[in-house]
């Protein structure tokens, strides 16, 4: 009976063997997936948040070029426009703050300069002169959507003065609930340095400066799956595109690391994402 056994035994183990190398790389490759998952989303989520920023920092700068009278014509494309989103300020001078800024695009869609449709209001309170060190830039929402999804949260600029080479640096505090088109929910708390690098030498039009990001981020993806992210080399992106065009993130979750690179400079919607030494490419989300 014993020796009938052993191949049966033997057969047996070497079944329980290879079905539990199957389950450990199923695992593996479900958990590949996840991770990419969270640091898709995550970068969806930076790019939304940013095109808050973007456009807070375009229209506050060139409303105060322009001594905060909405009513002066506001180049903020570039270009003329058939038509513009309703601005209102509370304290229409370069002298009396804090004020609130009002920047209604109402609810049939406006095209920024990255091309985004933008509805609802953004809602700013700018606490002093924004060239001063220690101005603050107060951000809220109401009813905000960016390509059909709705940004929800507060955001807070504050002017750091000018970094070692001379360039206008800024700590942006972040607090983001973005509920995507298809209803899903990311969470994120960010805390970033964001320096304009590059004004493209046109000093009254802000719609095209260039910058440079760095800091950290904390959240919860579509999935409820938690993360953090470091941006390990710094990202650029410029006001008038909505996506991130060079740099690297680092995306954590449980014990499982992502690292995100958007490329070399170039303006496309392309990035690879690296995770146990595999790389592929992969099409951002806005």
């Amino acid at each position: 009976m014993k020796k009938r056994m052993l191949p049966a035994m033997l057969v047996i183990t070497a079944s329980f063997a290879f079905f539990s190398s199957s389950c450990t790389k199923n695992d593996n490759l479900a958990t590949d997936a996840s991770l990419t998952t969270t640091a898709t989303d995550e970068a969806q989520a930076a790019s939304l948040s940013d095109a808050v920023v973007s456009t807070a920092d375009t229209y506050v700068n060139t409303l105060a070029d322009n001594n905060y009278s909405a009513s002066t014509p506001m180049a903020v494309k570039g270009e003329v426009e058939v038509s513009r989103p309703i601005i209102t300020v509370d304290k229409p001078d370069s002298l009396n703050f804090p004020k609130i800024i009002t920047i209604d695009f109402g609810t049939t869609g406006y095209i920024d300069n990255r091309g985004d449709t933008l509805k609802g209001k953004v809602i700013i309170t700018v606490s002093d002169k924004i060239w001063k060190s220690g101005a603050s830039k107060t951000i809220k929402l109401v009813d905000f959507y960016v390509n059909g999804n709705n940004v929800k949260g507060s955001k807070s600029i504050v002017n750091n003065g000018l970094n070692a080479a001379k360039n206008p640096s800024y700590t942006t505090t972040v607090s983001d609930t973005i509920i995507r088109v298809d209803k899903s929910t990311i969470i994120r708390n960010a805390s970033r340095t964001r320096v304009r690098i590059d004004n493209n030498g046109t000093t009254k039009l802000f719609w095209d400066d260039k910058f440079s990001i760095t800091g950290s981020t904390s959240g919860v993806n579509a999935k409820g799956v938690a993360y953090t992210v470091v941006i390990t080399n710094p990202l650029i992106i410029y006001n008038n595109y909505p996506y991130f065009v060079k740099g690297t993130v680092t995306t954590n979750t449980e014990t499982r690391t992502a690292v995100l690179d958007y490329g070399d400079g170039t303006k496309d919607r392309k990035a690879t994402l690296t995770i146990n030494g595999v790389t592929k490419d992969i099409i951002l989300k806005h």
